[in-house]
Order: C-alpha cells, then structure tokens, then sequence
C-alpha cells in the first residue's frame, strides 16, 4: 500500500483545518476537560478575530497554533496522525460482496 500511495498521479487524501480536543490534549499533555476549555479559548478568539468557530470539540488549528506557539508542522503531524487513525478504524469492516 506505501508504494500505491506514493505513486505519480495519486491524490492525497487532504488534512482537517481543524484540532480536536483529543489533538489538543496530545499537544498539551492534559487531560480532556483541560483541551476542551483550550478548544473553547481558541474558538472564542476567532469570535474575536471576526472569524467563524468551530462546532464543539474543535477548533481552528492555525489560530490554535498561533496562540500556544506550537509549529503548525507539529500540529499538522497530530492531526493526520488522529486523521489516519480514524480512517483506518473505519475501514478494518469487512465488506460482503456478492460474486
């Protein structure tokens, strides 16, 4: 599957513009209740900014690393890191088909 991924004409699959507060408690090192109070913070500072907030559990991941001064590389790898985790739970069903 890595050689298929990597292959010229593949597209890959695109990144969450947004943390959720499971992200947000791996880059924080906290437990939930404390990400969820940060994901709260940075939604409210996008109400701030003019911008829109994120439904509960999440939060813009640029502004959120604007704010604790994380590197947007960091948050990136987390994200897709949850991202691919997800994916890849949701896909371990087996799929019946008919021959």
């Amino acid at each position: 599957m890595g050689a298929l991924a990597t292959a010229q004409g593949v597209v890959k699959r695109g990144t969450n513009v947004f943390v959720t507060q499971e992200d947000v408690a791996i880059l924080m090192n906290c437990k939930k209740s404390k990400a969820y109070e940060i994901v709260r913070n940075v939604n409210n500072y996008a109400k701030v900014k003019g911008c829109s907030p994120f439904p509960a559990g999440k939060a813009n991941k640029y502004l959120f690393a604007e704010i604790y001064g994380i590197p947007i590389e960091d948050v990136d790898r987390i994200v897709s890191e949850s991202q691919e985790a997800a994916y890849e739970g949701k896909g371990s069903k087996e799929v019946c088909r008919d021959a």
